[in-house]
């Protein structure tokens, strides 16, 4: 037997499979992990095909696979099959796809043995270490070098005293945690006397198992979980431990009543027979969240499996909450501030069908399962859903891979659809549901847009305008809560010489600087170098070095000396560096431990706070100017996202916008959040200009430090799909080589060569098939975002 095998290394050139034998006795499969020969090395493979020998593998002389890797399970069929789509969608490498569904880290573990031959131990220390590894057949190199002399070790290697070989080690070991599971009531009596016990099995009997922490936090005593376990009413069991917090009560949650609207969705969803997509456009309040968990407990009773994806890390803790007081230990969780051996744990239990629902951020889209029946998308409008490195896949079109081989439905929701989803429904391709009214009739905010150049006409030259100044004034007066938003960070935007508009930028990106003043440093947002603030010109000499634009941190410092008895607290990525920091001040504000919560676009995202009555937007327009076809889409998604954390609760909203450009259709459209009124412009625009959802984006960047060879090597690409476009007759338009918006990244100069058509399939064939476009420092981004 043979099987076609991929490496699984990174170098662009090995995208090919190769053909190994099968050792009699070793029980390799399709997505089994093996260790091979490949070259001088040993490497690992993932077999992607299993089949008798050929004439033609007889021109060969065939290497036989070396072990059975036993590390991580071996790959679905699906996840290989939904892998290589990736690869041919997104053109990236096989085994890059490959590897987006391992939880592993593979490390090389060198032996050394003895070698048989004339060749023999001749001073004293060699004698030690041969008689040092027979004992134990082979032993690790390194234990053998702290033992004895490194120097003495490889001499022998060298003299082929002791030959060596590498192994592919998994580096990542299971965490295991106790569980109090129920046996039995106490027929005997024996826990009469012992209160603390019975009150701990009562409980026990409800929930039938938890982990030992679990009982813990309620005050129980490792002595009397284990004496428990002696009384034979319960019995203690290892399993993979979990990473979701299980302090709360289990059985604290319970359906809600559904609205009709609310209902007809689940319905819809419910009775899917064919595997279709949905979208859910309810407006903010809607009580979506509800909508997921009801369907989540029909696929459970089903014996399935839930895959719930949000866009950020932050929110994975509000949801999962909810779904723990509904689900219990039903519940993983999977993003990338865990760690490797709590990821590890996470997937093995959705893939042995331990858990059923699993929650994360956009790299939970490739969580193994046993018995996928829907994936839910939170939120499925964010621009995060798209990895920005390679492969650069998108997260939502990867669900709806996974999930078409289950035949399981697909449900998107969001307030604000992208406006390619929501074409997809208006042309037959998705169901579209609906829930237009938040739950209870709650009304919907009032929105106040400001005119900033009124402001500035009447001299106010501070952050606020009056009017929010007003709204949060009054807010902190009722003992009720506020949320900011300012899309950018720091303290001041970019530092310039007013004598000669000198501007500080990054010595290795074309970008300013921003001033974050807690640190008192430059930083580069790209690169995260810094560097301090310049007390002269670098350009001109000159004294007169002015800090221009305004971040959260300058907008926080303001808010303090405004509202110095109001307790402030900010959500950007400099305050969530730390595992779990963003859900930690999320719940602090949900607790009311604070009154105004400022912060980047990821206070807009989703979050349900019951005594948020009001919500101020800074810079309503700052998205508006930017060079990208989505410019106008991201905006409006963005401000009735952050509108809609108003008035959740029994208290009615209010919300402040202020703005530049207040006759923009997208903010008139925002201020009404009126969804429907701005997909009609938007998609007209769309229409005319043939961007998606009518036309396809494939975006090449190439990047170099040589600026000369960078446009030798564009012009070069440029000028084969010209060739390839006239021999083609091809509808795809060819647009470019130009300069990006960043000219320079990371000492690395950047020029674009855009693709635009209907359908990009072919040019696709045509680009995987030259080896030009598989260089260094050439980026396929397809369906670009950026």
């Amino acid at each position: 037997m043979v099987a076609d095998i991929i490496i699984n290394i990174t170098a662009k050139q090995v995208q090919q499979t190769f053909s190994y034998t099968i050792p009699d006795g070793l029980s390799v499969r399709i997505g089994s992990r093996v260790l091979v020969p490949f070259g001088p090395r040993r490497e690992e493979g993932i077999v992607l095909a299993v089949r008798e020998e050929r004439d033609s593998d007889r021109q060969y002389q065939l290497k036989p696979i070396l072990a059975l890797l036993s590390s991580q399970a071996g790959f679905q069929e699906e996840m290989i099959q939904t892998a290589v789509w990736i690869s041919q969608y997104y053109l990236c490498g096989l085994a890059d796809a490959l590897r987006l569904f391992m939880i592993e880290k593979k490390g090389i573990i060198r032996r050394v043995y003895l070698k048989t031959g004339p060749v023999l131990p001749v001073t004293e220390e060699e004698r030690a270490v041969a008689a040092y590894v027979d004992v134990r057949g082979k032993a690790e190199k390194k234990q053998v070098c702290r033992q004895f002399s490194a120097d003495c070790v490889e001499e022998m290697v060298r003299q082929h005293q002791l030959d060596q070989e590498d192994y592919l080690q998994n580096q990542i070991a299971d965490k295991m945690e106790k569980w109090l599971v129920f046996q039995s009531d106490d027929t005997t009596g024996i826990l009469k006397r012992r209160p603390r016990q019975a009150a701990l099995l009562a409980q026990l009997k409800q929930i039938r198992s938890a982990p030992f922490s679990y009982w813990i936090g309620k005050g129980y005593s490792r002595d009397v979980l284990l004496h428990l376990c002696q009384s034979g009413c319960a019995t203690m069991e290892e399993k993979l431990s979990h990473t979701v917090d299980l302090t709360h009560p289990l059985e604290g949650d319970v359906p809600f009543r559904l609205t009709e609207e609310q209902q007809r969705a689940v319905d819809a969803v419910r009775n899917d027979a064919g595997g279709r997509t949905y979208v859910l456009h309810g407006v903010t309040g809607s009580g979506k969240t509800e909508v997921y968990m009801q369907l989540t407990e029909d696929v459970l009773q089903k014996g399935g499996q839930v895959l719930v994806l949000v866009p950020e890390i932050a929110l994975t803790g509000q949801i999962v909450r909810r779904f723990i007081r509904r689900f219990g230990n039903d519940v993983v969780v999977m993003h990338s501030q865990l760690s490797k051996g709590e990821r590890r744990n996470n997937w093995l239990r959705m893939a042995n069908g331990e858990s059923h629902i699993c929650i994360g951020a956009r790299s939970a889209v490739f969580t193994a399962v046993r018995s996928l029946g829907l994936v839910i998308v939170d939120e499925e409008h964010d621009s995060s859903y798209k990895q920005e490195e390679a492969p650069r896949y998108h997260a939502v079109e990867v669900a709806r891979r996974r999930a078409s081989y289950y035949g399981c439905p697909v449900l998107l929701g969001s307030a604000t659809p992208s406006i390619a989803d929501y074409y997809r429904t208006q042309t037959g391709q998705y169901v579209l549901l609906e829930l237009t009214q938040r739950v209870l009739n709650r009304p919907l905010p009032s929105v106040q847009v400001v005119d900033m150049r009124e402001e500035l006409a009447r001299g106010n030259r501070h952050v606020l305008s009056d009017a929010m100044t007003d709204l949060l004034q009054e807010t902190l007066q009722q003992k009720q809560q506020a949320i900011i938003l300012l899309n950018r960070r720091g303290f001041s935007t970019f530092v310039m010489c007013r004598k000669c508009g000198y501007v500080v930028k990054c010595d290795t990106c074309d970008v300013a600087m921003v001033y974050h003043k807690q640190q008192d440093q430059l930083r580069c947002h790209y690169c995260d170098a810094e560097k301090p603030v310049p007390l002269r010109c670098p350009e001109c000499g000159s004294k007169y070095i002015k800090f221009f634009g305004t971040g959260t941190e300058k907008v926080e410092e303001q808010l303090r000396e405004q509202f110095p008895h109001a307790r402030i607290v900010r959500l950007d990525q400099d305050t969530t560096t730390r595992k779990n920091s963003g859900d930690h001040i999320i719940e602090a504000f949900r607790r009311h431990e604070y009154d105004i919560l400022l912060g980047t676009q990821m206070v807009a995202k989703g979050h349900d706070f019951a005594d948020v009555s009001a919500v101020g937007i800074l810079a309503a327009d700052s998205l508006l100017n930017l060079p990208a076809y989505w410019a106008g889409e991201r905006t409006f998604q963005l401000l009735t996202q952050a509108a809609g954390r108003a008035g959740r609760g029994t208290i009615p909203g209010r919300v402040v916008m202020q703005t530049y450009a207040p006759e923009h259709y997208v903010i008139q459209c925002a201020e009404r959040q009126d969804y429907a009124a701005f997909y009609a412009q938007e998609i007209q625009y769309r229409k005319e200009l043939l961007y998606p959802p009518f036309h396809q984006i494939l975006k090449i960047v190439i990047t170099d430090e040589n600026e000369k060879a960078l446009w030798d090597t564009g012009n070069t690409l440029a000028l084969l799909l010209q060739n390839w476009h006239t021999e083609s007759g091809s509808d795809t338009a060819v647009i470019g080589p130009f300069v990006d918006i960043i000219k320079k990244v990371r000492n690395k100069y950047r020029i674009v060569i855009l693709l635009k058509g209907p359908d990009l399939t072919a040019v696709k064939d045509f680009i995987r098939a030259q080896r030009e476009f598989w260089r260094p420092g050439v980026i396929l981004d397809v369906d670009s975002m950026g």
